[in-house]
């Protein structure tokens, strides 16, 4: 097997909506949350650099004065949602220096993240198309069961379908081409899921009822979205992830406690 070279970005930026967690914990965005004795992001720095390929770490959204830092990552201040910044990243850096095969998106409120869980689901990504990566685009998806069975409490919003129930996780694989191929249908898959069941509802109306029956699988929901809105096999695949911990975000207080109970109990096998 070829090894690839990836990117990763780190989504650090803030906004409104976690102003409360913010003042109540003094810091200036959930990047600097403390986990233990480090910040979230010096976590995922650490996780991120031992992944087997990866070639520079961007963190988004921040500029170089607002982190001190030795380690060895590049900032970027540029602000907007992940397909902006997939777009921003092809057409500045990627574009000076020669693109990666992948990039590694992962938000910055998902501190309990490891280089062994980001490889797991990256290895997933390539078995599922064929024993290499080939998809333009992966979505880490969290199984229900594996999410409340960790994570109880974390209260989150679920897809059901006849096999699986399923939450987004918070880390994406991507390949920069698919800006250039698939830029617009990647914004409405990804920004907004009720505008893809609407769409779908026109393309059709049995896969629609077939959702809302529970009577699709996960395979038969890759395959209508690639059929109907990229129009290309595999191009977007949505990937149950080995690891929950993958889509633990920190939104809310109870979420902060839940994620540091969790490490305390577990540090001594990260």
């Amino acid at each position: 097997m070829n090894v690839m070279n990836f990117d990763a970005i780190i989504l650090a930026g803030h906004s409104e909506k976690d102003s409360e967690l913010l003042i109540q914990e003094k810091v200036t965005r959930k990047a600097f949350l403390k986990l233990g004795d480090k910040m979230f992001i010096e976590h995922q720095i650490a996780a991120i650099k031992e992944i087997e390929g990866i070639r520079d770490i961007y963190v988004s959204g921040m500029s170089a004065d607002q982190w001190k830092t030795d380690q060895k990552v590049i900032f970027d201040d540029f602000n907007g949602d992940i397909i902006d910044k997939l777009r921003h990243f092809k057409n500045t850096a990627f574009s000076e220096k020669g693109e990666p095969d992948y990039v590694l998106v992962i938000s910055g409120d998902t501190p309990l993240i490891t280089t062994e869980k980001l490889e797991r689901f990256i290895n997933k990504c390539r078995v599922t198309t064929d024993g290499e990566l080939k998809a333009l685009y992966y979505m880490c998806l969290i199984d229900k069961n594996d999410m409340v069975s960790k994570f109880p409490t974390s209260k989150r919003t679920y897809v059901h379908l006849k096999d699986v129930s399923w939450c987004s996780g918070d880390t994406l694989l991507a390949k920069p081409s698919i800006i250039d191929t698939h830029g617009e249908v990647l914004e409405q898959v990804v920004r907004s899921r009720k505008a893809v069941f609407k769409a779908l509802l026109i393309f059709s109306p049995i896969t629609v009822l077939k959702l809302f029956f529970r009577r699709i699988t996960m395979q038969g929901f890759n395959d209508v979205v690639n059929k109907y809105f990229f129009k290309t096999p595999n191009a977007c695949l949505g990937i149950i992830a080995d690891d929950p911990e993958l889509g633990m975000d920190v939104d809310k207080t109870f979420q902060l406690d839940i994620v540091r109970d969790f490490y305390a109990k577990n540090k001594e096998t990260k």
